[in-house]
């Protein structure tokens, strides 16, 4: 059984509880999203699989889950790399930590960047497929209605593209 840090509104730790009762109880934890950035600065997005419990064949980040109650974010990033797309990523870094808080859970979430090319051998399970888009073309995909993104990935692009429009 996977045990969440349960947290207050600043990120302080406050308890500990499984995954099912921190979703059910609608308590804040700690989650992470990766964008995976290629040479030529395309953003990786990652399709759900039509498997998943929850937003199943939504357009997602390259990498999002849950910090683990032992964990750090970094070292909660670094393993859902390994876990969905079969890499090792050392060059990671933060962009942000933000507050995604919804009807659906209250997550205080970090956003981290990486570096990656590929190949990557995606979990199946959890992901349908990838591709490299660009910063413009991802907008372009947000405003099409028959496209559908988790509203996770939509705020984390908005604090990413503010981070990249402060360079």
């Amino acid at each position: 059984m996977e045990y969440l840090a349960v947290v207050d509104e600043k990120d302080k730790v406050i308890g500990k509880k499984s995954r099912k009762y921190v979703h059910d109880h609608h308590l804040i934890h700690r989650g992470v999203h990766v964008f995976v950035v290629d040479n030529s600065g395309r953003i990786l997005i990652q399709k759900r699989s039509k498997s998943k419990k929850d937003r199943a064949g939504y357009l997602d980040a390259s990498v999002g889950g849950q910090v683990l109650s032992c964990e750090t974010y970094r070292v909660a990033a670094i393993r859902e790399a390994k876990e969905e797309l079969g890499v090792d990523i050392k060059n990671i870094k933060e962009v942000c930590k933000y507050k995604s808080f919804s009807k659906r859970q209250r997550e205080i979430r970090t956003l981290f960047t990486a570096c990656h090319d590929g190949p990557f051998s995606i979990n199946c399970k959890e992901i349908e497929w990838v591709k490299f888009f660009t910063l413009k073309k991802i907008s372009e995909m947000i405003m099409n209605k028959n496209l559908v993104f988790t509203d996770g990935f939509r705020l984390s692009f908005k604090y990413y593209l503010r981070k990249v429009g402060e360079n």
